[in-house]
């Protein structure tokens, strides 16, 4: 029998795009150049969720030498080298690596305050245990933020949005490859209805709602 969910998890988790190091820090393998920028930001995000007990779901590039990927993209995040590792300012303890194969989810999902959901491809979708994971949280309100805006921030929203879920993008904690296409990746989201926040007001809105 599977263990309820408290209501933290049910209510709004956050999604955290592929922050690892070769996006995000000068000399990672496909760096988004000026990435390293946000990592303060991601920082906040990531002990307002330990404060407060939301859940993050995190995506993570797990790449083979020989993915079909690397086609189309430089090599990078491969298995077991630096570059695939997260930022140790988006990582949390007791987390739970859902990998790229299919797999049994645990009975109890609150025990973990991260998820992490490996891939292959851009599409975080493409892992055969997404679905299960969604089922199992409801339909919670998803903030998301994370790197690169006009790919796999992208996707992951609109994925998002597709099925059903209130996403609210922090604008100003990711970060694109090319300035104009992240920003028409972002109205591309808005007016798929997306919400536009950035840490501030979220971190605001917290303390307004908690005072």
């Amino acid at each position: 029998m599977e263990t309820a969910l408290p209501n933290m998890y049910r209510d709004t988790i956050f999604w955290d795009v592929d922050t690892q190091v070769d996006f995000v820090l000068p000399g990672g393998r496909l760096y988004a150049p000026g990435a390293e920028s946000i990592v303060a930001r991601l920082r906040q995000l990531t002990e307002h969720a330990r404060q407060h007990q939301v859940l993050v779901i995190a995506s993570m590039d797990a790449h083979q030498p020989d993915d079909a990927e690397f086609g189309q993209w430089p090599p990078h995040c491969v298995v077991g080298t630096p570059g695939q590792q997260k930022l140790p300012e988006t990582r949390m303890g007791q987390s739970l690596v859902v990998p790229n194969v299919p797999a049994e989810l645990p009975q109890d999902l609150s025990r973990f305050a991260q998820i992490v959901l490996e891939k292959q491809t851009v599409d975080v979708f493409t892992n055969p245990n997404v679905e299960a994971l969604l089922r199992r949280l409801g339909k919670p309100e998803v903030t998301l933020y994370g790197v690169v805006t006009e790919v796999c921030v992208r996707i992951a929203a609109a994925g998002l949005l597709q099925r059903g879920h209130r996403v609210r993008i922090v604008t100003d904690a990711i970060w694109p490859f090319e300035k104009e296409a992240g920003d028409r990746s972002l109205a591309e989201l808005k007016r798929m209805g997306a919400q536009l926040i950035t840490v501030d007001e979220l971190l605001g809105e917290n303390s307004r709602l908690i005072a």
